[in-house]
């Protein structure tokens, strides 16, 4: 393999907030953590060699976005997803994707406002509707064919009762579902019909294999365009979180001049200067690096499939199609809620997501981190094994 996936690099001592904050959040050190969304893998060299570079020049004073940063994002966005994006409609929100997304929310709607989303879901999603003072409406994921989709009846239903925006993760947080353009456009087509804002996080969008291609809702028409938000970053696909960027695509040439006017007020416009390095490496450099870290994800997970159905068949994963996210269905456990989360960290010594984040439908699930070496992963499902075993008595 021209990148070495499998090599642990330990990360402890570097701040991590995966591997540092065990014993804050889980009061023990010595928990293997599967929770939080990055990856355990070195970036693309092309990105680390072009972060030295620019390491290497003593001043890190403010950076600007010029003409090859716009050219690395559109040509990203055309030769991966197919989006022709215009330049004139796309916007940055440096402190990442949730930020972005907030800041539209509260240009959109008032305090009451109803806003729809789909659950469960990535908790900050639903987080920022509940703690603005809008209205929460959530419809549920439903599972059929073997696959979680929408519930079109449901959102019909609550569409036509004055919802104002709707929140799409895409690629689906938890549950790995990669929408296909059909689902998409369906959804899209509800809300035109109800004058409903889209309001799309796609940061995972560059984490899908083949065989699951991601369809960008700016592919869907220039009529969804212009009622949609498309939020993209670099950050997941390339293991770039801690440098906090995103792309933003707002073809509303009025509600592009107020987000911006309000990034400008906050003073949250430029994005870090090591960041810009990275991203540009990584868009035009790192495609070859992305595909070979998809590859080895999909192995584990099925690798990880494997190793429940044969021996620990009390926890069933739903198959996740893109994301290196997969979600566990641990019901045959008996346990809900905390008490599965504490299984999980004090009991086998494994920290996940805990399913009840994502909404009362993740109850009896955790969401797993598969972006490890797979000799983390093992060590895991060893520790998970051998708690299982003992709780079967």
């Amino acid at each position: 393999m021209k990148f070495d996936f499998d090599t642990w690099i330990d990360r402890r001592g570097t701040a991590s907030f995966k591997w540092d904050a065990n014993g804050t959040y889980y009061g023990r050190d010595d928990v293997i953590p599967m929770w939080v969304a990055d990856m355990d893998f070195p970036c693309a060299p092309a990105v680390v060699d072009a972060v030295k570079r620019r390491a290497e020049h003593p001043i890190y004073g403010y950076g600007i976005r010029q003409q090859p940063y716009y050219d690395a994002v559109m040509g990203w966005l055309k030769r991966r997803h197919g989006f022709e994006v215009k330049q004139e409609h796309l916007a940055f929100a440096p402190p990442g994707v949730i930020y972005a997304m907030y800041v539209l929310l509260r240009i959109i709607t008032e305090p009451g406002d109803k806003v729809m989303i789909p659950m469960p879901n990535y908790d900050p999603l639903f987080d920022m509707v509940q703690k603005s003072g809008r209205t929460l409406v959530e419809t549920p994921l439903v599972w059929r064919e073997g696959r979680f989709t929408f519930d079109f009846a449901d959102l019909e239903t609550k569409a036509a009762n004055g919802v104002k925006a709707l929140l799409l993760s895409s690629p689906h947080n938890p549950t790995g579902r990669v929408w296909t353009r059909e689902e998409l456009r369906t959804l899209a087509d509800i809300c035109l019909r109800h004058d409903i804002f889209m309001m799309v996080d796609e940061i995972h969008c560059d984490f899908v294999p083949k065989e699951h291609p991601h369809v960008t809702f700016g592919t869907l028409g220039e009529d969804v365009l212009k009622r949609s938000m498309i939020c993209y970053s670099a950050n997941k696909g390339f293991n770039l979180g801690g440098l906090g960027m995103a792309t933003v695509v707002l073809a509303d040439g009025v509600l592009r001049e107020r987000f911006n006017g309000e990034m400008l007020a906050a003073q949250t416009r430029l994005d870090n200067i090591f960041g810009i390095e990275a991203l540009i490496a990584a868009y035009n450099e790192g495609e070859e690096w992305l595909d070979a870290a998809i590859d080895y994800v999909s192995e584990n997970k099925r690798h990880l499939e494997r190793v429940l159905r044969e021996r620990i068949p009390e926890i069933r994963m739903i198959p996740s199609e893109g994301t290196y996210l997969a979600w566990l269905d641990c019901g045959a456990l008996g346990l809900r809620g905390k008490e599965l989360e504490h299984f999980m960290v004090q009991k086998a010594g494994v920290a996940f997501c805990a399913g009840y984040e994502f909404g009362e439908a993740g109850e009896c699930f955790v969401r797993i981190n598969l972006a490890c070496p797979r000799c983390i992963l093992d060590e895991a499902l060893r520790r998970i094994e051998r708690a299982v075993k003992a709780r079967r008595g």
